[in-house]
């Protein structure tokens, strides 16, 4: 059984796999941040949440992590700090401050402007990289056949990242959406991928939470197999961003930056 899932006996006496949902308490620069997730890849999923969130810049800025098994699973909570260069300043801190459980909400409380959502964003390279457009179906089927929970358990999401040659350079399985997202793009980072000239490929819904994460770590094509919301067409539409949607059966939407895409 998989580390990510948990059998359990159903009321007709029959066993069945579950995906696990498990509390992660994240200690960042001594603010604490309560998430369930999915065990497994804790460090990628801190990694790419403090890079998403715009807490860090870089991966250099963390120093590294510290797990904090619970001493009673029945009661504890797991536990990692997350040891910073620097402590977060300016936005990156109102972010951290504001943050109390990570949620769709993350950083962006009250903002629906695309303009205040990626103020201090780094801005996208224009028209890179260019990638085939017969390749997204193909990353879209890559993404799904390394869903080897989500097959056992029918309740996770994915994430991954790609450069755009088609090689996987991040990937990530949780309860949790935003959560796999963290783990795709905190495996992507700290292996030295370049962000900026990778595609993201979603297992559901582009909502504006997960949009904004690729956004902030210069991801520039994010590709979902279900629809975007208006808020992430708006961002991606300022950020000059590439929205791909409803990804299946070898097909897709094309929201905006279509220049990306080569026949």
């Amino acid at each position: 059984m998989s580390q990510g899932a948990a059998r359990r006996l159903l009321a007709n006496g029959r066993e069945d796999a579950l995906v696990r949902e498990e509390p992660l308490l994240l200690v960042i620069a001594g603010q604490q941040l309560l998430t369930m997730r999915t065990p497994g890849r804790d460090e990628d999923l801190a990694l790419g949440f403090v890079l998403g969130e715009g807490i860090v810049g870089s991966p250099d800025e963390v120093r590294g992590t510290t797990q904090v098994p619970a001493a009673d699973p029945s009661r504890d909570v797991d536990e990692l700090r997350v040891d910073l260069a620097a402590a977060p300043a300016g936005a990156a801190k109102a972010r951290l401050a504001r943050t109390h459980e990570l949620r769709s909400s993350c950083g962006v409380c009250g903002v629906t402007d695309p303009a205040g959502i990626l103020e201090s964003t780094p801005p996208l390279l224009p028209g890179v990289p260019r990638v085939a457009a017969n390749r997204i179906p193909e990353l879209v089927a890559e993404l799904q056949r390394r869903q080897v929970l989500f097959a056992a358990t029918g309740g996770c999401h994915g994430a991954l990242v790609a450069n755009a040659d088609g090689a996987v350079v991040g990937f990530g399985e949780d309860v949790g959406r935003h959560n796999a997202l963290d783990k795709a793009i905190g495996q992507a980072a700290r292996t030295g991928a370049d962000l900026s000239r990778s595609v993201a490929v979603l297992s559901g819904r582009a909502g504006y939470d997960l949009v904004v994460k690729c956004l902030r770590v210069r991801l520039p094509i994010v590709v979902s197999v279900s629809a975007p919301s208006s808020l992430a067409f708006d961002l991606c539409a300022a950020a000059g961003a590439t929205l791909l949607g409803f990804a299946r059966d070898g097909r897709f939407v094309t929201y905006c930056g279509a220049e990306r895409l080569a026949t």
